[in-house]
């Protein structure tokens, strides 16, 4: 069986590197790229529970938690009632719509520099090839 460590290894060294350069880019408004994920995930959804939130990241609620009150005392999400009284909701604030916006400009233009020399076809295949490992890692 061949062995993958230098593809992964590859892989761990562009999501590192990818995040805190991110981060740089997203200091300008004063988000981290955690944050801007919840932002980014809750523009996509509406409303979500932090359970879904967590359950989408596959991480754990505690640290979930922690963003989302850090966001909330930001006046950028706001709880919503939910079903039922244990349900805690939330969605985006009008100033969370407008750093969402400002950070969309942000991501875009940082994406776009360091893909705009990657060919299509090599996108594609490469997105491809996460999916897949994502799939084989979940087990599905």
């Amino acid at each position: 069986m061949p062995l993958y460590n230098d593809f992964f290894h590859q892989f761990l060294q562009v999501s590192r590197i990818f995040t805190k350069k991110l981060n740089e880019q997203l200091s300008n408004i004063n988000l981290y790229h955690s944050q801007w994920s919840v932002i980014y995930y809750l523009n996509m959804t509406e409303t979500a529970t932090l359970v879904e939130i967590s359950n989408y990241f596959d991480v754990e609620k505690p640290t979930i938690t922690r963003t989302v009150n850090r966001l909330e005392e930001l006046g950028l999400i706001e709880q919503i009632p939910g079903k039922n009284k244990r349900e805690r909701r939330i969605q985006l604030t009008d100033a969370g719509v407008q750093k969402y916006i400002e950070g969309q400009k942000i991501v875009d233009e940082f994406e776009y520099k360091i893909m705009n020399d990657i060919p299509e076809a090599d996108r594609e295949k490469t997105r491809q090839t996460l999916l897949q490992l994502q799939k084989n890692i979940k087990g599905d």
